[in-house]
């Protein structure tokens, strides 16, 4: 019998059943979404909570269905106000902890979940005051200011009119009043701008309540020409948006690239590849066959139709020289000892020679010669430079410089928000089949590969195996959302030409929801099994002539595989059994017949000892095809809501306002300070708060001209010119003088003072004598000084004093008589010359400083708009009249497992 020789390259890629996580499983062509609840949150009880799952995103497609759930602290399952939604909201009635879950479901069925926590505390108790929108720093928790907004276009023809309604309600009462900033009122107002196109023109209207409550609304506005030309480019801002991924791989690897950006205006609808490959979704993977310089790009479009194009160039390089790089510190501390990892490997699977400098120990060569573990010796500021020679089995030689700068401490960052990556862990999976012979070594090139993943934020995360084999291999492994450190791994045997050891490279990278990404590689010689092609196996069917190493078959019919090997073998079927064979003559076949009861694909591999280099692998394709049935096909009307949330109406669309989403009042930035007791300036409104008080101290220069120091002798004036100016100035002084007769004399007058004189000549004794005095003042000097209405005010300066003495009685034996004077006084006119100096003195003052901040109140809507559609059904019934459109309905037979089938749970 002649045998069928044929070469095959397999690859058996196994989880390992402690080292693969549970949840991981081989890479489909349908990405599952990538769930997005939302942030954790605070709120007190009664809150309206918001949920929005709209940052959720199917890779590959696009999310067809949503379903929100609660679990309340009381551990009831409730459902929000719209549980179908992407974005509803519930009210949080109960303290404690509300677990949110959100379950999205793309357009090929697969699904995920998130979930968000909200802590619900107790209202606050009322101990302070907040203050009032109407600024008069009380509030009433019993009444609620209106809201809402104002309506009208957001650009407006310069010199034509435009209407603007205030949309705004009372939440708790009517709106009494409408104070727009041009001083008329209404609800509604028509503006006619006559402004240069280009500019912005801003103005607001203020609403009261029944209770007297304010709030101030305010709307910008854009002018443009009548023909419509503006110095804006248009109402829309386009997306902001990049190409992440690789900057340079290796031929046949798989790589993938996701578009990352936002839209200012709105959202980002549409994702559209065209280079390398065209496709749609965030990602495109792709795998490069050639080396060469490539483009990577395409365009997306916001909601508004707006496009933006962002590519990247990517570097694709295959057989050459050893690829080399040394991955290590770029700062370190003097005195450490730190890892550097060398990453290199040949594209043309050579074995590889390296040599460190500074050396390894022996102990790290023993160990891992791509990882060594240097002492950092310097001063501050030095740079260590770390150099590996590699050189391949061909003679190519590249070396590696990595610099290392001597720092005296290390900072270490905090709130690292990107996933991380330990170095991958092996371990060579001996196998224990039994030799045949003495030369037989069996060496089955199996490996366990293990790393483990950080994050220190709930996001999800994937990582994806590459495996740098004779067939390249990739695995994903999607690790979902998690905060801390996870396990990743994969089991694989290696495979060469003639079996024995052969240098390759595993390489695992991870990415999270954000596009964040880290990678870890790990390049050795490994055991691998050899590719033989001296061996029978082939597979046939009873009944059929056909036979080969590809299969196809029903459920529960048998498959035959014939054997011819001269050296003991095992067969595995792929379902998880196997048989073990021993090794027969050059001309004697065994047949093995075995019975595939599900549908798949099955890869049944024959492993068969092969002496000194290891063991041979030939494999057979059993493909098992699923059973058929038959599914009713038509078409339906369907609606479906579609919801943003923003300040103004979204300006496509027939928009409708379903409630306040967020009110907020916020600070504009803009200050005014005034002096207290100035009043309060007619520019600061009910939007405007006090927001600080200072106390200033403020010097002023004060000059004063007088006629001497205005402090006498003190030192807080100061002279500074003398004899600034002078006056001549007449004024009227008293005289005085004594007359002995009482006669009018001309220009005088008497005052009514006498004074009288006893006068005694000759000897006696007087009887009843009495002494009289009488004091009398005269001014003779006075002071002018100039009054405030003008004139001038007189001052007595100094005054003279003269008293009279006189007695009274009779005398006896003598002659006594009296001389008796009398007063009389005259005006005397005088002139003289003044003269003013100039003081200065410093005058200190304190002044309270009041400091008002704008604010504003800003209220985000949920607007709804209803969106028809015609929606394909798929029904194991007839579809009744009425539940379809007229002549869609068709019955297709379809096969479980297929794209076409839609109820496998059921039929399969």
């Amino acid at each position: 019998m002649t045998r069928r020789r044929s070469l095959a390259l397999a690859l058996l890629l196994l989880l390992a059943a402690g080292a693969v996580p549970a949840g991981a499983h081989p890479e489909e062509n349908n990405d599952p979404p990538l769930v997005d609840a939302g942030l954790d949150r605070r709120v007190d009880r009664g809150a309206t909570v918001w949920l929005d799952g709209g940052g959720s995103v199917d890779p590959d497609g696009e999310l067809v269905a949503y379903g929100w759930s609660i679990r309340t602290p009381a551990g009831e399952t409730v459902g929000p106000r719209d549980p179908d939604a992407e974005s509803t909201s519930f009210t949080a009635d109960e303290v404690g902890r509300y677990e949110v879950t959100l379950t999205a479901t793309d357009d090929h069925g697969a699904t995920r979940s998130d979930t968000l926590f909200v802590e619900v505390s107790a209202s606050s108790s009322s101990g302070g005051s907040a203050e009032s929108p109407t600024g008069n720093g009380s509030t009433s928790s019993a009444n609620e200011p209106p809201t809402g907004s104002i309506l009208g276009p957001d650009t407006v023809v310069r010199g034509e009119p435009e209407t603007f309604t205030a949309d705004v309600y009372d939440p708790d009462g009517d709106v009494v009043s409408f104070a727009w900033s041009d001083g008329r009122s209404g609800r509604a107002v028509t503006r006619t701008v006559d402004l240069p196109a280009g500019e912005s023109f801003e103005f607001s209207v203020r609403v009261t309540d029944d209770d007297g409550a304010t709030q101030t609304f305010r709307k910008t506005v854009r002018v443009r020409d009548p023909d419509g030309g503006s110095a804006a480019a248009g109402d829309n801002t386009p997306p902001n948006v990049r190409v992440d991924g690789p900057d340079r791989v290796a031929v046949g690897a798989d790589v993938s690239f996701v578009f990352r950006g936002s839209d200012p205006g709105g959202t980002i609808v549409s994702y559209t590849w065209s280079d390398p490959a065209t496709g749609s979704g965030a990602v495109l993977d792709h795998r490069f066959d050639s080396p060469g310089t490539y483009t990577v790009g395409g365009v997306v479009t916001d909601d508004d139709g707006a496009t933006t194009s962002a590519s990247k160039t990517v570097e694709v390089y295959e057989e050459g020289p050893p690829v080399v790089e040394i991955v290590g510190p770029d700062t370190a501390p003097a005195g450490t000892t730190q890892a550097y990892t060398l990453e290199a490997y040949d594209p043309d699977g050579g074995e590889l020679t390296i040599v460190w400098d500074p050396a390894q120990s022996r102990g790290e060569i023993a160990t891992d010669r791509y990882v060594n573990n240097v002492g950092i010796d310097g001063l501050i500021g030095d740079t260590v430079e770390i150099r590996a020679t590699v050189t391949d089995d061909e003679g190519n030689t590249v070396t590696a410089v990595k610099e290392t700068d001597v720092e005296q401490s290390i900072e270490t960052g905090l709130g690292e928000t990107i996933p991380r990556l330990s170095g991958i862990g092996w371990r060579y999976v001996h196998d224990d089949a039994t030799q045949t012979s003495d030369t037989d070594t069996v060496e089955i090139g199996t490996y366990e590969f293990s790393a483990t993943v950080f994050h220190n934020e709930p996001k999800l995360v994937r990582a994806r195996w590459t495996v740098n084999d004779s067939v390249e291999s990739g695995y994903t492994d999607s690790l979902g959302r998690f905060n801390g450190s996870k396990s990743t791994g994969i089991r694989h045997t290696f495979v060469s030409e003639n079996g024995g050891l052969v240098s390759r490279a595993v390489t695992v990278d991870v990415v999270d929801a954000d596009g964040d990404t880290d990678e870890q590689k790990w390049v050795s010689r490994v055991h691998s099994v050899q590719s033989h092609d001296d061996i029978t196996f082939y597979a046939s069917v009873p009944g059929r002539t056909a036979r080969g190493s590809d299969v196809l078959i029903e459920p529960g019919e048998d498959v035959v595989f014939t054997v011819g090997s001269s050296q003991n073998y095992r067969i595995l079927f792929g379902d998880g059994t196997s048989v073990e064979g021993t090794g027969t003559s050059m001309l004697d076949d065994t047949k093995f017949p075995h019975t595939f009861d599900d549908p798949g694909t099955y890869i049944v591999r024959l492993i068969s000892t092969q002496g000194p280099k290891g063991e041979a692998i030939e494999t057979v394709t059993v493909t098992v095809r699923p059973r058929t049935y038959f599914e009713y096909w038509y078409e339906t009307n369907t609606q479906k809501i579609s919801r943003v949330v923003s300040e103004e109406k979204p300006k496509s669309g027939d928009w409708e306002k379903v409630t306040v989403q967020n009110a907020e009042t916020v600070y504009t930035g803009r200050t005014v300070s005034v002096r207290a007791g100035s009043g309060r300036p007619a520019m600061i409104d009910e939007g405007w708060r006090l927001n600080d008080t200072t106390v200033e101290e403020q010097q002023q220069r004060v000059t004063r001209v007088r006629k001497s120091d205005p402090d006498g002798s003190g030192d807080s004036w100061t002279l500074v010119q003398r004899n600034v100016r002078s006056e001549t100035r007449t004024y009227y002084e008293d005289k005085y003088t004594w007359y002995g007769s009482s006669f009018r004399r001309p220009g005088w007058t008497q005052t009514g003072e006498t004074r009288t004189e006893r006068v005694v000549i000759g000897d006696g004794h007087d009887h009843d004598r009495e002494r009289h005095s009488r004091t009398t003042r005269s001014c003779t000097d006075w002071d002018l000084d100039p009054g405030p209405f003008g004139g001038f005010s007189r001052e007595c300066a100094r005054w003279d004093y003269d008293t009279d003495v006189w007695y009274t009685g009779h005398d006896h034996d003598g002659r006594t008589y009296y001389d008796t004077e009398y007063q009389y006084k005259t005006e005397v006119k005088r002139t003289e010359t003044v003269w003013y100096h100039e003081y200065a003195g410093t005058k200190t003052r304190t002044v309270r400083i009041k400091t008002f901040a704008e604010t504003e109140t800003r209220v985000e809507w949920l607007w709804e708009r209803d969106i028809g559609a015609v929606r394909q059904e798929y029904s194991l019934r007839k579809p009744q009249p009425g539940e379809y459109i007229s002549g869609t309905v068709r019955r297709v037979e379809v096969r479980c497992g297929s794209d076409d089938s839609h109820h496998d749970e059921v039929k399969c």
